[in-house]
Parts: C-alpha cells; structure tokens; sequence
C-alpha cells in the first residue's frame, strides 16, 4: 500500500490534480456541451484515452512502478524514458488525428454560403491565442536551456557544468539541444497535424441544420485545441520540472586546512518556483485532456444549444 500510494502522489499528483480540475468544470457547466452519441462522440472517447492511458502509464513506470512492462529491449525502453519531456507531443498529434473522425458528416446540404471557412472560423480568438502563448513559453525556454547546454564526453549537448574554486568544476545534465532539437521537430508536427484537423473540420459545406452543423464544429474545434494545448502544457510542465532538477546541482570541497566552500547553479535560488509552475503546467495539461474525455460523455440527442455569435 506505501508503493502504491508513493506511485499515485509522486507519480500520478498532476493526473489527479488534472482529473478534479475538469470534474469541477463539468459539473459546474460543462455538462452542456456534451456531444450527442455518434462517431464524433467515440471518435473523441478514443482519442482521449489514447492521449491519457500512456502518458498516465509512462508517468507511473518513471517512478519505478508498476504492471507489464511492453517487451521491448532493456535499452529501447531507457530510451523511451530518457525522451520522456517529449511524450505528451506524440500522444497529442495521435490523439488529433483520430478527432478529425469523421472528416465530413452525411447529412443534407443547405443553402451554399459565401463565407469563406478558415482554420480558425469556429474557434474564438483566446483559444488560439492560448494556444499560440504556450507555444512562446515553450521557444522561450527550450532556446535558454539550449544555450545553457555543454556537449558532454560524448559529444552530446546535455551537459550543465559551475565552476568551483581553484578551477574545479562539477555538473549534471540540462535539457540542453539533445533534447530539445528533437523535440521542437515534434513541436512542429503537432502545430502542422492541429492546423490540419482544424482546417478538415471546417471544410466541408455547412448543412441543412445550420445552427446544429456550426456548433458541432466549434466542438470539434474546441476539442482540437485542447487536445494541442494539454500536449503542449504538459510538455512545458515537464521541461520546468527538468531544469529545476538540474537547479538543485551543488557541490563543495575543502578551501584551505579546515575552510569549506560550496557552489550552486546560477539559478539554484529559482528550483522552487520552475517546481511550482512544472506541477501547475503539468496539472492544467491533464484537465484538458480530461475535460475532453468528459466531453465525449453522451448527450441525448436532440436540437444543440444555439450558437452564440
């Protein structure tokens, strides 16, 4: 039971936090924006939980817990932890992918509307503007751990190294370009599988049902933002949670016959804060991810609320 309950907090804390964020935002009023039963509906329960399981499963195996592990060799397995940072970004564009089922409704079609349909017609303007504000933070700090970053014996630019006295030096690894090279690439390719989902759902000619048909796409929409924006919050949750590991780097040696001195990182005296805002990040990463597994909880069917202009 001690492990069990270890694994759960140390683990899993940002998951529950998560879980209780998005049961409180449904019962207080997201309940009404439940999707009818249908493709969509499952399309979106798969999603979620193709986005959740692992990256719930990944977090848990870190903590040296738990069940099965996939056979995969000893070494292809340390390399899927050793990229762990990069986890959320592949689960999230998976998960995006399978919310563009299905790619166009069979319903009768309307009178043809001149408007002309973009990516960003059925979502408002905060969503995207969130979305484009984590996507910065992430640039941000990728880019300023990457400067920071040292190649170590290998040749690898994920060393952190400070300076002693009388030319000593100590170090650990950062999330220097090794890492996070490969993940701006990911980085990439869910910007470019989100814009892509959102561009399929907007596309097709508005049905007969109007109000019905445009409300479904600021859904589908939503959801596709929040999918993209989850991945993202988590992935930033866990590149803070990195560089405040590597915050907490020290080391001392003897100054003189009976002196000692020890020596920080530059940013030892922000640990505290990076932890902070590596579990809020984190935390608002899986609400997200729940809000829209709850999302998909159906809906009886009947006429959809009205669309607000």
């Amino acid at each position: 039971m001690t492990t069990l309950t270890f694994v759960l907090w140390f683990g899993l804390r940002t998951a529950i936090i998560g879980l209780a964020i998005a049961v409180a935002w449904w019962a207080i009023g997201g309940r009404k924006d439940r999707l009818p039963t249908g493709a969509v509906a499952t399309a979106t329960l798969s999603a979620a939980g193709l986005a959740l399981v692992p990256m719930m499963y990944l977090l848990a195996a870190s903590v040296g817990f738990f069940g099965p592990r996939p056979l995969l060799v000893e070494q292809f397995w340390y390399w899927v932890f050793e990229r762990r940072i990069s986890w959320s970004l592949v689960l999230g564009a998976v998960a995006i992918a399978v919310l563009t089922v299905p790619i166009h409704t069979r319903v009768a079609r309307g009178q043809a509307t001149l408007t002309h349909r973009t990516p960003f017609s059925f979502g408002h303007r905060w969503w995207f503007g969130g979305t484009a504000s984590i996507i910065g933070a992430i640039v941000t700090v990728t880019v300023l751990a990457g400067l920071a970053s040292e190649p170590d014996p290998e040749g690898l630019w994920r060393s952190f190294t400070v300076e002693g006295a009388n030319g000593s030096t100590f170090g650990t690894t950062i999330y220097g370009w090794y890492y996070s090279l490969p993940a701006l690439a990911l980085l990439a390719a869910l910007i470019a599988v989100t814009l892509t989902a959102l561009w399929i759902i907007a596309r097709p000619p508005i049905s007969a049902g109007h109000s019905s048909d445009v409300w479904m796409r600021q859904l589908r929409t939503r959801n596709v933002l929040a999918v993209a924006s989850g991945a993202l919050s988590l992935h930033l949750g866990m590149i803070f949670n990195s560089l405040a590991s590597t915050a907490t780097l020290r080391g001392g040696e003897t100054v003189g016959s009976t002196g000692w001195a020890s020596w920080g990182t530059p940013f030892e005296a922000m640990q505290p804060a990076l932890t902070f805002l590596g579990l809020v990040a984190m935390s608002l990463g899986f609400a997200l991810w729940f809000g829209i597994l709850l999302s998909a909880i159906p809906r009886r069917r009947g006429s959809a609320p009205s669309v607000q202009s």
